[in-house]
Order: C-alpha cells, then structure tokens, then sequence
C-alpha cells in the first residue's frame, strides 16, 4: 500500500504541474514598446540659456504572463503626485484613472477624506503600498493616497485639472495635474489599450 502512494504522490505532483502550466500557456506573453513613438524634430536655435522643460515620465509596468498592465505617470520634476491605471488584457481599464499622491510628501497627507474636482465629487481610494516601486527603472511613491478620476473628466478637459482635498483641522491640499502630463499619459493609455485588443 505504502509504495502504491510512493508512486501516485510524484505521478499526482507531474499532473498538477502540467495543468498550471497549460493554463499559463493559455495566455500568450504581453510584448510592448518600451517607450512611445515620437516623431524626432530638430529644436529651433535660440539664444535663451534656460534648460527645455524635462518630458514627463511614462512608464510600463507588467511581466510576460501578468493579465494586466500598469501605466504609471508623473512630471519630471516631481514624482510626489501623479497618474496611474491598469488594463486588462482585452484593453479595458479596471476602474478608470487614479492621482496618487505620496504619503511621504506632505506628513498630513494620510488626513485627507475628501477630493473634489469641481463641480465633481471624486472617490476616496486610501492608502496603497507598491512593492515594484523602483523596480522596472525609474521609482514612484512607494507608499501612496489615490483617488479615483473618472476617464471622462481627463479627456473632456483640455485645461490641467486641479483637484483639491480636504482633511482635519481644516488642512487643504491642492495638487494640479498639468495638461502635458495628461496627455503624454493618456496617449500611453491608448497605445497600450490598442496593443492589448491586437493580441486578443
């Protein structure tokens, strides 16, 4: 009896393994661009000595096999607020867009109940913790406040979109998300949404 177990106990381990990996090969690996394609112009001579206003930054996050992609996006000059939506393998957004901001940021940060995007109010997402931060090049807020915007209101306006928060105390905060971020994310968004519905 002893040894009939001996013998299915490695023949069961062979079956399930076999299975995980059926499944995994189901879904074909996600390949992306690395970066967006940017048509390459040549920036006029001028005699102004002030550095060119850095791109923001756009980045890709996902592995071979994940069933989504993060699209991660902040300024050049401050990675303490920015844009971030995941998608699914069919190109859909799972819940719209977030704006985090760093809880390491402003220490009060943490306080904050409500947004408001006017005239609309935006849904509270808490406190989020992201272990791959640094992990594929440049580093975001390891430790985030997110709230919720809608894909609508990004699109709609073609202004910066300001979103005020309120906490305790009568603390405000004000973070305006400029309208080069926006759009240098967003059309990320859509590549990868495009790619995505491609390999489907």
């Amino acid at each position: 009896m002893r040894d009939q177990f001996a013998f299915r106990r490695p023949v069961l381990g062979a079956v399930i393994l076999a299975m995980c990996l059926g499944l995994v090969g189901c879904a074909p690996p996600i390949v992306l661009a690395t970066a967006p394609a940017t048509a390459d112009v040549a920036a006029p001579a001028t005699a102004d000595t002030n550095p060119a206003p850095q791109p923001p930054t756009i980045e890709l996050r996902y592995f071979s096999f994940s069933p989504t992609v993060s699209v991660v996006g902040w300024t050049a000059d401050d990675a303490g607020y920015g844009l971030r939506t995941v998608v699914r393998r069919d190109g859909s957004l799972v819940r719209d867009h977030r704006l985090y901001v760093s809880t390491y940021c402003v220490p009060w940060v943490r306080s904050l109940r409500l947004a408001v995007a006017p005239p609309k109010q935006l849904e509270m997402l808490g406190i989020s913790r992201d272990t791959y931060a640094c992990y594929f090049g440049s580093c975001s807020p390891f430790e985030t406040l997110a709230v919720r915007i809608p894909d609508d209101l990004l699109r709609a306006n073609r202004d910066s979109v300001s979103v005020k928060f309120y906490g305790r105390d009568n603390r405000e905060l004000i973070i305006t998300v400029r309208r080069d971020l926006i759009d240098a994310y967003l059309a990320r968004v859509d590549s990868v949404s495009a790619t995505l519905r491609k390999l489907n």
